[in-house]
């Protein structure tokens, strides 16, 4: 039986166990702490006898520690951060990935890293985004808030570690659906939905990615030999309208309420700034044939994506 690594627990890392389970695989997964939705989270799992693991993945020699004792197959990085400040942002997005790439070097150059990064880890790089030629190369790329930058320095770093023989795929997801995903924004939205009030918003249109279809895309890019030393955007071909997440919630939630128009850019103001900063991808797109090698064509999946949040935000937050 192959053995999985899952560093940290939240949103796609219970997914991702959640899956390699049903695929088969012996899953570890790593916590910090344990509050709120992560409780859930936790539970859930334990009982597809995940096995957990308490560790601090800024701290090397515990990595180092834990990847000798349980001699995974494959480890997977889904520690990240979307506000902080420039300490606490390069921490979780270089230091630990770098941590965790040093750390299998150390133990056993055979052990595969998936490391997931971010669509915006190159920054704005026009209106229609592939992978650039050169990875992270800052004469193309342009990486310009702190979160972008320490996206695009973390997989630079794993790039480097590549030199030494990392055997490694960094994966860049666009904006993430699903069950157990209770990010700010889309419990923001849910309250807001909740009281009555559905915000009709016109004319912007993200890449987004369902949950389900990016942990398949991960398992498969772990499996697969093909896939090594790279990188690529994990994306639906479809854009969505911001307003289709707000009026399938308020439909899943038996909402009538009062629609409310506004224009792309008055979300921020109820965004936290990490969030805030990524509305200058509204009406980006992104290139799905990476996607699409990996997985084939998929459907659209926004409909079931959006009722199973609605489901979690509604048994975690009432």
């Amino acid at each position: 039986m192959e053995k999985a690594l899952i560093i940290g627990l939240g949103f796609i890392a219970t997914n991702l166990a959640k899956h390699l389970v049903d695929k088969g695989f012996d899953v570890h997964i790593t916590y910090r702490s344990i509050h709120g939705s992560k409780a859930f989270m936790m539970r859930d799992i334990l009982e597809l006898n995940v096995k957990p693991h308490r560790l601090d993945p800024g701290n090397y020699d515990e990595v180092v520690k834990l990847i000798s004792s349980v001699r995974p197959n494959y480890v997977f990085n889904t520690v990240g951060l979307l506000n902080g400040s420039w300490n606490e942002l390069w921490n979780a997005h270089v230091e630990v990935p770098r941590n965790i790439a040093r750390a299998i070097l150390n133990v056993d150059k055979s052990i595969k890293f998936i490391h997931i990064s971010a669509s915006a880890a190159s920054g704005r790089i026009g209106n229609y985004i592939r992978e650039e030629p050169v990875h992270c190369d800052y004469s193309y790329v342009k990486p310009r808030s702190d979160y972008e930058r320490s996206k695009c320095d973390g997989e630079r770093t794993i790039r480097e570690l590549g030199n030494e023989g990392l055997n490694y795929v960094i994966v860049r997801p666009t904006l993430v659906y699903g069950p157990y995903n209770d990010h700010y924004e889309f419990l923001s939205l849910y309250r807001f939905v909740r009281m009555g009030l559905v915000p009709q918003i016109r004319g912007g249109l993200v890449n987004a990615i369902y949950v389900g279809y990016l942990v398949e895309m991960l398992e498969k890019l772990a499996v697969n030999e093909d896939y090594r030393n790279t990188f690529l955007y994990a994306t639906e071909c479809t854009m969505y309208s911001l307003g289709n997440f707000a009026e399938l919630m308020a439909g899943y939630l038996g909402v009538g309420g009062i629609r409310i128009p506004l224009p792309p850019g008055i979300i921020g103001l109820f965004l936290p700034g990490g969030a805030r900063s990524l509305l200058k991808y509204v009406n980006v797109q992104y290139d799905c044939e990476s996607t699409r090698r990996v997985l084939g064509d998929v459907e659209p999946a926004i409909d079931v994506g959006v009722r199973e949040m609605v489901d979690w935000l509604r048994r975690v937050y009432g």
